[in-house]
């Protein structure tokens, strides 16, 4: 199941409604851990290339950070070596435009971690499947 939303609430809620206790979450755009910090009892993933973010998210107990750009190889290479599967992908790239970045993320990231259920915030592609 793929559940697209523009609301960082909705996001959100959506996001804890589809995660499970022992779930491996991947979380691309973590920024701050805003969302992260909500993902009790499972193992997470997150991903960020925001010098601030280092800090905050090294110091989360379920959570693997990754400091990077998740449009490069290697920072999905990275990940890929620490796991191989996920049940959700979760995906907030600042929740804005750019519909095309998000949408060819969420293709690389997708085909390779084959989640379960995908969450997205993009307003663009939000637009776009709502016309």
């Amino acid at each position: 199941m793929i559940k697209l939303s523009y609301n960082i609430k909705n996001y959100r809620k959506d996001l804890l409604e589809i995660v499970s206790e022992g779930d491996t979450v991947i979380e691309l755009g973590c920024h701050l851990g805003g969302t992260t910090k909500l993902l009790e009892n499972c193992k997470v993933f997150a991903v960020d290339n925001s010098p601030e973010a280092v800090d905050v998210m090294n110091g989360l107990d379920n959570v693997y950070f990754i400091s990077g750009d998740v449009r490069l190889h290697d920072v999905l290479a990275e990940v890929f070596k620490k796991v191989q599967k996920c049940d959700v992908l979760a995906i907030d790239l600042g929740g804005g435009y750019h519909p095309d970045t998000v949408f060819k993320v969420f293709y690389i990231w997708s085909s390779t971690f084959k989640p379960k259920h995908t969450v997205i915030r993009n307003r663009g592609l939000l637009e776009f499947f709502n016309t």
